[in-house]
Parts: structure tokens; sequence; C-alpha cells
């Protein structure tokens, strides 16, 4: 079966669970290549839009860059007046580096308390010299389903 943008008029028509299923494998089909296109497009804008506030746009005090526009937009509902690449920060540990200062100032035990590691691959190991049994293996590794949404057939 072909999917197009015009699903074929006696699909359209039909009144089946079959017909209802195939005019929604082709809208999905469809939306999804649409959906495909238009990030793709939307990506690039983006990165132009970038490019153009960091150019021209105005910084604030966060490191934000804003760019007011000639008029107001009013999309889906919401207005806006210009668009801001907007900065955000966070702290992170560099585990290195606290090691590093650590070792320096005699730390290390407060900064890096020894505490027990789990070790996936001793299970086998312990299960290959007969200490845990198939079951155990099984609780300690439950399996996990997942499942996906894919086109199948010709490509």
């Amino acid at each position: 079966m072909e999917f197009s943008d015009a699903p074929l008029s006696s699909e359209m028509t039909a009144n089946t669970v079959a017909s209802d299923f195939a005019r929604k494998a082709a809208q999905w089909a469809l939306i999804m290549d649409r959906v495909a296109t238009q990030q793709t497009l939307l990506d690039a804008l983006k990165a132009d839009l970038i490019e153009d506030l960091r150019d021209f746009g105005v910084q604030d005090h966060k490191g934000s860059y804003i760019l007011d526009l000639p008029r107001a937009y009013e999309v889906a509902g919401k207005k806006f007046t210009g668009l801001k690449y907007q900065r955000g920060s966070s702290r992170t540990a560099d585990a290195a580096k606290a090691e590093q200062l650590a070792k320096e100032k005699g730390l290390l035990d407060r900064l890096f308390p020894a505490t027990p590691t789990f070790d996936p691959q001793e299970v086998y190991v312990a299960f290959q010299e007969g200490l845990l049994t198939e079951e155990e293996v099984d609780l300690i590794f439950p399996e996990k389903t997942t499942w996906s949404f894919v086109r199948v057939g010709a490509k």
C-alpha cells in the first residue's frame, strides 16, 4: 500500500477496522514525515536566530541576549515583542579536581568516604562459582520491557 497525502478514496470511505487502521497508519506516516521536515527547518532557523541575537542583541546582566521586534506578534494566543537567547548556568562537581584538592589538603577520607559499590560483573562471577542461583541473578537483573512504534516493510 502506498502512503501519500491523498489516500485512495475507497480507503477513506470504507468503514472497517482494517480500513480505519490503514487510514490512521497513513496519517501517522505522513505526520511523522512532516514533523521531521519541520524539525529540520526549525533547527536551521533557530541557529540563524541565535547568530542574529549574538550579533545584534543586547546582552543583559545574566549574559542572555535580547532583541526587540519592530512590532508585537501573537501566535497561538501568546503575544511576544522580542526574542531572548537565555543563558542558564549551574554548578556540577568536578570529581577529578575535588580529588586533587582533597589529596593536597589531606581531606581525601572526608570528601571521598569509602562506600560500597555494586559490581554487576561480580554477580556473574558469583553465579559461575555457584554462589548465586539463576533465580537470584534474575532477581538482581529483572527483565524490563520496552515498546517502540516503527514502520515495517519496504523502505
